[in-house]
């Protein structure tokens, strides 16, 4: 551990990293919900412990509950977290609807159209009647070893892990792998859903997933030395994105790729 993990940070960098401003910080202390420690020169210290609490209190308050009524030390971690995830993806579901909105508007303004009523109604707070909309994306592939499958996406190519679900007798027959604000599920082989892996098809695919990573060489970099199977090198593509590809070990196409500069839209 780090000697700047070990002494914790200090009140202005939690507050330029939170949003918090160092008053509020304050304010939750003098209420007794945090107790930061002191250095030798008196100054207030936000550990691993401190910030656990800070979580803790923001996000009760974040669900609703009133500040008379949090209670950082009976709050539980887990709970809060599973429920921080579910507001947040409420949250995402409501932007994306309204995102639908301002995009079919500007479709109409681009092809000259003066946009309805309802659409300048929906852009102002939404319509009476919601339609379904769609709210997220999970891609999903198959595999003759979920598990090996999921610890490899892991460890080579840095994707987030996710559970493994596995049957009664220990056999894993799906995975999850977080792939920044997406999911991609690791489905065992169903022939009869035409569900299979490449294995199975010869090295046959009919798609590939392509991930957005911040800088596309360093990944490469880092895919390469760890043994991976690179289809291409980094490239600038006409569509403007540098992109690499590569397989996993079941033969899966993966492109790895970030825009490049802005073009210029005539």
């Amino acid at each position: 551990m780090g000697t700047r993990e070990q002494s914790g940070l200090g009140i202005g960098e939690v507050a330029a990293r939170t949003g918090l401003t160092e008053r509020a910080l304050r304010y939750y202390e003098e209420l007794g919900l945090l107790v930061p420690r002191r250095d030798a020169g008196g100054r207030r210290r936000y550990d691993a412990t401190t910030l656990d609490a800070l979580y803790r209190v923001l996000v009760q308050r974040a669900l609703g509950t009133p500040l008379a009524a949090v209670d950082p030390a009976g709050a539980d971690l887990s709970d809060l977290v599973s429920r921080h995830l579910v507001d947040l993806d409420q949250r995402v579901t409501a932007l994306v609807r309204q995102r639908e909105r301002v995009r079919a508007v500007e479709d109409r303004l681009a092809t000259g159209h003066t946009p309805r009523a309802e659409e300048l109604l929906g852009l102002l707070g939404g319509l009476a009647h919601e339609e379904p909309a769609v709210v997220r994306r999970v891609s999903l592939l198959a595999y003759r070893d979920v598990a090996a499958a999921h610890a490899w996406l892991v460890e080579v190519f840095g994707l987030g892990a996710g559970p493994l679900h596995r049957t009664a007798d220990g056999h894993a027959h799906l995975g999850v792998v977080h792939a920044g604000d997406g999911e991609v599920w690791l489905h065992e082989e169903h022939p009869g859903a035409r569900l299979v892996s490449p294995l199975t098809t010869d090295g046959s695919t009919t798609a590939s997933l392509a991930v957005h990573v911040e800088d596309v060489d360093a990944h490469h970099a880092l895919v390469v030395a760890a043994g991976a199977n690179v289809e291409y090198a980094p490239t600038d593509e006409p569509y403007g994105y540098r992109e690499y590809g590569a397989r996993d070990p079941e033969g899966h196409l993966w492109s790895f790729q970030h825009p490049l500069e802005e073009q210029t839209h005539e």
